[in-house]
């Protein structure tokens, strides 16, 4: 083949494969920038080459940029400790929601009580008197010698009222006095406070019970009863109190003592229910029984 039969076959193959070159850098869209390339080679290829300089240049862009960073860091912050107090919130209502449930669902144990729920708002500084003090008064139905329990225990008795607020001294007080009967072996005596919850003790057992510790101890029902002289107060029949945490007994006496610990922690109790009703029978005739008929 002659040579100017080759530089023609040479010449076909490179138009050819400019064409194809050409075609390739049109189908991946990069044909306008293969035209600025030509038009003005030095300044794309400067283009290129500080590309990745300006993207250090940017990274270490000096205080503005820094500044920046630290008030998106602070917005975050914000943002994290109100999701956190918000979280606080859904968790004190969801524990009010289940405290709320578990007296509802206590309540509805004995529903032929009638209850009122109250709120502790205070507690009793005096020295003399365990008690504490609740949101509702007589302007709620509420009045003196009304029975005070929770879903954990019995707490105690109204001792004195307001329209809007009253006194309830706890079964833990020196002075209040429970008519009570263990579940177990069915002996019955009185739940006296020793000044704190620790102390409750039950009184008045007959020698011949054979009281077991972890008996459940509940209120009697009993009516009529007396305590050096005085009527004690009536409560509705099986309230929780406690259970037998001890027994003293001596073959010396003819009464037994048993210690009742108490699941109610008073300390950190925040709703109660009044007991503003319950079964009971007309006993006022008998309730002074000194005086002559």
């Amino acid at each position: 083949m002659s040579s100017p039969t080759n530089i023609r076959w040479l010449a076909i193959l490179a138009i050819i494969g400019a064409a194809l070159i050409l075609f390739i850098i049109d189908s991946t869209g990069n044909s306008a920038q293969l035209v600025r390339i030509l038009l003005d080679p030095v300044a794309e290829v400067s283009a290129l080459i500080s590309r990745p300089t300006d993207a250090l240049a940017d990274t270490l862009s000096g205080p503005r940029s820094l500044q920046e960073a630290l008030v998106e860091i602070e917005e975050m912050r914000q943002r994290v400790d109100a999701l956190e107090q918000e979280n606080e919130r859904l968790r004190e209502v969801e524990g009010e929601y289940n405290l709320l449930l578990s007296l509802f669902d206590y309540a509805n144990e004995t529903p032929q009580n009638e209850r009122v729920v109250a709120g502790v708002i205070g507690r009793d500084s005096s020295p003399l008197f365990e008690s504490i003090i609740i949101d509702k008064g007589t302007s709620d139905g509420v009045q003196v010698g009304m029975p005070v329990d929770s879903e954990r225990g019995l707490v105690g008795q109204v001792f004195r009222t307001t329209p809007d607020s009253a006194l309830v001294l706890l079964i833990s007080d020196t002075s209040s006095s429970v008519p009570a009967r263990m579940s177990e072996s069915r002996a019955t005596g009185l739940i006296h406070g020793g000044g704190s919850s620790e102390n409750l003790r039950m009184d008045w057992i007959p020698l011949e019970a054979e009281v077991a510790v972890g008996d459940v101890v509940l209120t009697s029902g009993l009516i009529g009863q007396f305590d050096q002289g005085i009527l004690v107060g009536r409560f509705p029949k099986g309230l929780i109190i406690g259970r037998v945490a001890s027994v003293e007994r001596s073959d010396a006496e003819i009464l037994q003592r048993a210690l009742i610990q108490t699941d109610v922690n008073f300390d950190d109790l925040e709703l109660v229910f009044v007991i503003t009703d319950f079964p009971k029978e007309d006993i006022t005739p008998f309730e002074n029984p000194l005086e002559n008929p």
